[in-house]
């Protein structure tokens, strides 16, 4: 059975479907006793989803211009 390092490492190709039979076998034996590993391959599986949708959000006007006009009054005060 692996551990938690073990575990972790082998996600990747885990979700590719890149395990061999024997490697998938130990890693869901591993995950059936083991919450916080399960807890990690959600978030891990999650984190794709969270981006896209982070990086297409878009910022509102307002807090756009007062950003960056707070940003140059900074970079002036530092020259």
């Amino acid at each position: 059975m692996y551990t938690c390092k073990d575990s972790i490492n082998l996600l990747m190709n885990f979700l590719d479907g890149e395990l061999s039979q024997e490697e998938t076998q130990h890693l869901r034996e591993h995950l059936q006793g083991c919450s916080p590993c399960v807890d990690f391959l959600r978030t891990y599986r999650a984190t794709p989803g969270l981006c896209k949708r982070a990086l297409a959000a878009r910022m509102p006007k307002e807090v756009s211009e007062k950003l960056t006009e707070y940003l140059r009054s900074k970079i002036k005060s530092a020259s």
